[in-house]
């Protein structure tokens, strides 16, 4: 079996400077590895960063743009698949090729695989040769189904946040080995971390101002029809939502949409 994983150090945050962990500082200088880098590898960053920013920068356009760039850049890439980390479950996002639906959905049911890991760990997980694989009997028998010979599963991180893994996929094994597809790859990685952070952050915002004014909006409604205060009002909704046990923002759009309260 040819197969290497590298991990962060454990534990819940990530390393930071002036913690045992933190990378030494190192010279000004172009290092050794920066040198040896393809003339791909250089243009990736140009076209990483312009690709990256999707017009509105929606999160679904966002994640598709990085699987696109990830199978025109990284040498022996021929499908990828992007899945995020939210409260501790592994969610299949989105997809390009025929293989990492299938394999996306076992390991969502199963638990266990290549991608759970890296999203779960934080870890690079590189399988060179499907075929002499023995961590995931069940994943590795279907991949092979599906003509997978290699993979390379990217964490997707950002200071403390792992916000998922990216998964590249090879038909023939020893895909990833060259040194350019391994560095292009770790840099679509570290960026597709930073823009899908600003989305994430963006869509957050924008729920948030929604929120606020449709229970603005319900609250409204109450006053005008109850003759209360505002405070008086938010309390209502408050209690409705104990009451019958939903949020206060759905219960807000529901006044602020029918005009009817839940009874």
């Amino acid at each position: 079996m040819v197969s290497r994983s590298s991990a962060l150090p454990s534990g819940d945050g990530l390393p930071s400077f002036g913690s045992p962990y933190a990378p030494k500082p190192r010279d000004v200088r172009v290092s050794d590895e920066l040198a040896d880098l393809s003339d791909l590898a250089w243009s990736s960053l140009d076209q990483l960063g312009r690709a990256l920013r999707v017009p509105d920068g929606d999160l679904d356009s966002t994640l598709v743009a990085v699987l696109d760039m990830a199978i025109g850049m990284v040498e022996g890439c021929e499908a990828a698949g992007l899945n995020l980390f939210e409260k501790g479950r592994f969610v299949p996002q989105v997809v390009r090729g025929a293989a990492p639906p299938r394999l996306d959905a076992l390991q969502q049911e199963t638990g266990e695989g290549p991608c759970v890991d890296a999203s779960r760990d934080q870890v690079t997980v590189d399988i060179d040769d499907m075929t002499t694989e023995s961590r995931w009997p069940e994943f590795t028998r279907l991949a092979i189904e599906l003509s997978v010979g290699s993979m390379l599963c990217l964490p997707l991180w950002i200071n403390d946040r792992r916000l998922g893994s990216l998964s590249l996929y090879g038909s023939t094994p020893q895909a990833f080995t060259a040194p350019a597809a391994h560095q292009t790859a770790q840099l679509l990685s570290t960026h597709a971390a930073l823009a899908l952070a600003d989305v994430q952050r963006s869509e957050q915002l924008r729920r948030a101002v929604a929120n606020r004014d449709l229970i603005g909006q319900a609250k409204g409604i109450l006053m005008e029809r109850h003759r209360i205060t505002a405070d008086a009002a938010f309390e209502m909704l408050v209690e409705i939502s104990q009451r019958v046990n939903r949020k206060v923002v759905a219960i807000a759009e529901m006044i602020a949409t029918t005009g009817q309260v839940p009874s």
